[in-house]
């Protein structure tokens, strides 16, 4: 996703967050924010997903 769809992305989190089962999730979300937060204000950048 390029920087604009991780601004439209980061803007979901706190709804997920509170559907988080455990720490864990809140965990690997916590690590999506920050991962969301770079692409944004990276002009150009991109964040890619692998995997299933």
């Amino acid at each position: 996703m390029n920087e604009q769809e991780a601004a439209a992305a980061l803007q979901e989190t706190d709804g997920l967050r509170q559907k988080c089962g455990d720490e864990h999730q809140i965990a690997a979300l916590n690590d999506l924010e920050v991962m969301l937060e770079e692409c944004v204000a990276t002009p150009g950048s991109y964040l890619w997903f692998a995997g299933d």
